[in-house]
C-alpha cells in the first residue's frame, strides 16, 4: 500500500477489519489481522470519549493474547492461582500499559506507597540483581497479583510448564530455564510488536520502561495519561529501557508501514 484509500476502499477495509477483530491472531504470512488490530489500538488510543483510552488499547491487545492461544498451550502451564515465584522478575512496560496498571490502584493509598518505595529501592537494579534481592512485586496480596486483569503482556506472556525449573531459578537462584511453549512465545512477540507499530503511527512515544518506576512517575502526577496523549513526557524522567532487537525492529517498521496508508 502505497497511497491512502478512497472513502470506498475505508468502508470496505472496516468491513474487513470488523470481521477479523473477534478472531484468534493468525500467525502466518498474511499481514491483514495484525494490521486490522493495530488500526482498532490508533483508534482506542485517539478515542475522546475515553476515560482511559490506554486501558481501552492494552485492555483489547491482552484480550488478542489471551484468545490466540490454543487450548493445548494453557493445558501445558504449571501456572497457578497463588504461585508467585516469577514475581521477583524485572517487568518491562509501554506507558500505555503502565497507565492501565495505575489506572487499578490510584485509589489504593498503600498499593501506591509500596510501589514507590519499590520503584526507589530497585528500579535501577539489573535483572541478575533484582532476582538476588528477591524483592516481590509491590502488587502482590497474599501471593495473588491484585491487577490480574490489568496486568502487562510481559506478566501475560511469562509462563512455564515446570514448577521445578521455576523453583530453580527464583527460588534457589540458579540459571533460569524456563520451559514457555512457543505458541505463547509468538503470540506474545506479535502482541507486543502490534501494539509498538500502533503507538508509532499514533504518534506517541513507544519506549519501553522498568514497571515500578513508570508507575511511580506516574502516580505522582495529575492527570498523568491525558498529558501523555497529547504529547507531554510524562515519563521523562525514567530511564529508558532497551529498544526491540534488530530483528523486531525490522518487522515493527514492516507493521508500520504497511499500515500507515490506511489510518
Amino acid at each position: 500500500m502505497s497511497e491512502r484509500l478512497s472513502r470506498p476502499e475505508r468502508r470496505s477495509l472496516q468491513k474487513q477489519d470488523a470481521q477479523l477483530l473477534g478472531l484468534p491472531l493468525a500467525m502466518g504470512t498474511d499481514p491483514r489481522p495484525v494490521a486490522a488490530h493495530i488500526r482498532h489500538v490508533i483508534k482506542l488510543l485517539r478515542s475522546p470519549q475515553a476515560k482511559s483510552p490506554c486501558s481501552d488499547a492494552i485492555a483489547h491487545v491482552t484480550s488478542v493474547y489471551d484468545r490466540s492461544l490454543p487450548a493445548s498451550a494453557q493445558t501445558m502451564l504449571a501456572c497457578r492461582k497463588g504461585c508467585s515465584h516469577c514475581c521477583t522478575q524485572l517487568v518491562v512496560v509501554t506507558a500505555p500499559e503502565a497507565f492501565f496498571v495505575a489506572a487499578q490502584i490510584r485509589k489504593q493509598p498503600k498499593t501506591v506507597a509500596a510501589v514507590v518505595e519499590a520503584a526507589r529501592d530497585t528500579g535501577t537494579l539489573s535483572l541478575e540483581e533484582r532476582l538476588r534481592a528477591k524483592s516481590m512485586c509491590p502488587m502482590l496480596d497474599a501471593a495473588i497479583c491484585s491487577v490480574y486483569a490489568a496486568r502487562p503482556l510481559g506478566c501475560h506472556g511469562f509462563v512455564s510448564t515446570n514448577l521445578n525449573a521455576c523453583l530453580a531459578a527464583f527460588e534457589r537462584l540458579e540459571t533460569p530455564d524456563i520451559p514457555m511453549p512457543q505458541d505463547n512465545i509468538s503470540v506474545l512477540y506479535a502482541c507486543r510488536m502490534l501494539l509498538l507499530a500502533a503507538l508509532r503511527l499514533a504518534g506517541l512515544r513507544d519506549s519501553t520502561y522498568e514497571m515500578n518506576s513508570a508507575l511511580a512517575a506516574i502516580l505522582t502526577e495529575d492527570n498523568a495519561e491525558p498529558r501523555w496523549l497529547t504529547g507531554e513526557d510524562i515519563l521523562a524522567g525514567v530511564k529508558p529501557a532497551a529498544p526491540p532487537p534488530p530483528q523486531f525492529e525490522d518487522a515493527i517498521r514492516k507493521m508500520a508501514a504497511f499500515v500507515s496508508p490506511t489510518v
